[in-house]
Formats: C-alpha cells, sequence, structure tokens
C-alpha cells in the first residue's frame, strides 16, 4: 500500500506545484489586463441600464411594446460608460499617486478601481445629483448618466431622481455583484485552462508517463515529496487554499511569478520523470519509427498506438491542472494525513505485537502449566 500511497503523493504534489505555477501566469495576466476593474465597469454598467430600463425610459423601452427598443444597447452605450467611467474617478476612490499619474481621465482612473459597494455607489451618485427645484427636495442623476444626449444637454428625466436610484441600488445590488463574481471566476477557469495546456505542450508533460515513472521509482518519489514543505509555502504565500475555504484572490507580482517558474522547472527537471521534449519517450519512438537512432523500429501501427496514448497523456495533465490548486492543495493535505494514519496504526500493530511477544516470553512456566495435561 505503501508504494501506491507514496506514489498518489509524489503526484499530487507535482500538480500542485505546476498548478501554482499556472495561477502564478494566471494572476499576472488579470492584473496586467485589469479584468476586475473591466468587470466592475460592466456590471455599473448593467446596473444603469437596468435601472433605466425599469422605469421605462423611451431610450431603452419601447413605451408601445413594453420591449427594449431598437439598437438599445448601442445607443445607449456612450451615456452608461460615463455614468461608470465617472463613478469610478471619484476622487475618494483613489489614492493622490493615482490622480497624479493620470489627471483627470475618468477612463483611465476607472481601470484602478477593482471593488465598490453599495452604500458607495448611492453616496457618489447623490454628490454628483443635480438639484431641479428651489428648495432642493427634487434631486436628478445627471443626464449625462441617463440620456443619449452628449453632455448635459439633454432633457432631464424625471424618474432618475436619488431615492428612486437608491431604492433601486440596495434591491439589485447584491444580484449584479453576484453576477459579475461569477463571470470574473468564468473569465478566470478559461486564462487557467489555455494556461494549462499552453504548460502541458511547452514542458511536453504526460500525467500517464509522469505516474508510470512515479510508480517505478521510489527514490524519484522520495526525491518529490521532500519538497513538500517548499510547495506548502509557496501556496500559502500566493493565497492559494483547500477548496471550500474563503476565497482569496492573490496580488501576484512578476517577482512571484518568476519564483514559481524557476521553482517549478527546477521540481519538474530535477524528479527525472520524462517531462520536456528533450528525454521524452514519444520523441525516441518517433526517432526509432524514422530510423535516427539504433533501436528496433515501431511499426506503424505501434506508433499510431504510442501517439494516441501520448495525446491522452497530455489531456490528462489537462484536465488535473484545470483543477485549480486550491483542490490540489486539499488533495495533498488528505493525502498527507492518510499517511500518517496509516503510518501510526502500523506503529500500533507493531507495538502490540512486540508486547504480545514479550508477555509470551516472560511467563514460560505459565505456558508448561496451561500445556501440562491434568
Amino acid at each position: 500500500m505503501f508504494p501506491l500511497l507514496e506514489t498518489a503523493l509524489a503526484f499530487a504534489l507535482i500538480m500542485l506545484t505546476a498548478s501554482l505555477f499556472v495561477s502564478a501566469v494566471v494572476q499576472v495576466i488579470i492584473n496586467v489586463g485589469r479584468y476586475r476593474s473591466l468587470v466592475l465597469i460592466h456590471m455599473l454598467r448593467s446596473l444603469i441600464h437596468g435601472f433605466r430600463a425599469f422605469h421605462r425610459d423611451p431610450d431603452v423601452v419601447d413605451p408601445a411594446t413594453g420591449r427594449p427598443a431598437h439598437d438599445a444597447l448601442s445607443r445607449n452605450e456612450a451615456c452608461e460608460k460615463r455614468f461608470a467611467h465617472e463613478v469610478l474617478a471619484d476622487p475618494v476612490l483613489h489614492a493622490r499617486s493615482a490622480k497624479l499619474v493620470y489627471g483627470s481621465d475618468p477612463e483611465q482612473l476607472a481601470r484602478l478601481v477593482e471593488y465598490i459597494d453599495a452604500d458607495d455607489l448611492i453616496t457618489i451618485a447623490a454628490g454628483a445629483a443635480v438639484t431641479v427645484d428651489g428648495d432642493g427636495r427634487e434631486r436628478l442623476l445627471p443626464s449625462r448618466w441617463v440620456s443619449c444626449s452628449q453632455g448635459d444637454s439633454g432633457a432631464a428625466k424625471r424618474y432618475a431622481t436619488i431615492e428612486r436610484f437608491s431604492a433601486y441600488v440596495r434591491r439589485w445590488f447584491p444580484t449584479l455583484e453576484g453576477t459579475a463574481s461569477q463571470t470574473f471566476k468564468q473569465r478566470a477557469r478559461q486564462l487557467t485552462l489555455l494556461v494549462s495546456m499552453m504548460l502541458v505542450v511547452l514542458f511536453n508533460f504526460d500525467g500517464f508517463q509522469v505516474l508510470a515513472r512515479l510508480h517505478q521509482n521510489g527514490a524519484a518519489r522520495a526525491q518529490v515529496v521532500a519538497q513538500a514543505d517548499t510547495v506548502m509555502t509557496s501556496a500559502t504565500r500566493l493565497g492559494e487554499r483547500p477548496a471550500g475555504a474563503p476565497d482569496e484572490l492573490p496580488d501576484t507580482t512578476l517577482e512571484h511569478f518568476g519564483l514559481e517558474a524557476q521553482k517549478t522547472a527546477t521540481l519538474l527537471d530535477e524528479a527525472n520523470l520524462g517531462i520536456g521534449w528533450q528525454e521524452s519517450w514519444i520523441v525516441k519512438r518517433f526517432s526509432a519509427y524514422r530510423g535516427d537512432i539504433l533501436a528496433a523500429p515501431p511499426t506503424s501501427l505501434e506508433i499510431l498506438r504510442d501517439t494516441l496514448f501520448w495525446l491522452t497523456g497530455l489531456a490528462f495533465s489537462c484536465g488535473m491542472l484545470s483543477l485549480g490548486a486550491p483542490f490540489w492543495v486539499t488533495t495533498f493535505s488528505r493525502l498527507i494525513q492518510l499517511r500518517n494514519e496509516v503510518q501510526h496504526r502500523k506503529r500500533q500493530e507493531s507495538a502490540s505485537g512486540v508486547k504480545t511477544e514479550s508477555g509470551a516470553l516472560a511467563h514460560p512456566a505459565r505456558e508448561r502449566a496451561v500445556a501440562r495435561p491434568s
């Protein structure tokens, strides 16, 4: 049982190491591409569009049919973008350094904000509201946020009061926030799959071959498992938690990415598990088939079988890596607990056997008395 368990442990650790590399790459792409900011901007655009549709704005909903107006999304894109950008460009959401770098460009400043809650949104909208009566009791959203017309020249939309907007935000913000969160996670999963595929092809990461070599080579298993503490420390630093734990998005820097790249390459290379193109078994099979090396050449049917098996191994690796680092953190932790429990029980059984044997040797006269016939 121990070789199988040690093989599973070593394989889980290798997959965790590769998954951390994939996670670091994904987080760098997300940070550089401002994915969270883009999702937030889209959420605010959806919110203002929904607010206008809810109150049957004729620019959004056809008054005769009650259905979305023709080309409503494209015609209202400019004002809804203005709403999202101006809200997220509010000075209270930015450090002074950001204001100095980007000046008063709302579009650039909006891409720096990754989160806003309902109360902050209402407060910012109220600060930008326009008073339309003498006593200041009726305050409307700026017309440039709810009108297709450019600037503030559009006619005032009497439905777009701060009170109605606040009520709509408090009612629908949690739903839109949850939808935006799911959208971001879906994009992150797609990126993870794409980066996993690139890693598998780059390293020729054949999961079946890795499993076979780990099972056959006890020294390789021990060498991989010896890196467990280092890999788990990296997982903690990158914010990767076991599956089911509260989400905590890591802020992976280029330095962290470089460390993970170096660590992944070192572990995969030193373990000598056939990862990489230089020592790849499929390359050797093709070389033998073409007669480039002195080896028995495989037949066409054998080379086809080997190619399909190799491609299946690559697909298996992609699937395993796409499960994500949290899955492999959980799996490795559980395998460690299982190994410790098995070792503990084996020690208990050994100790129990020693006690039984020593007890029998301590009372030879009693055994002879029991064995002597009456």
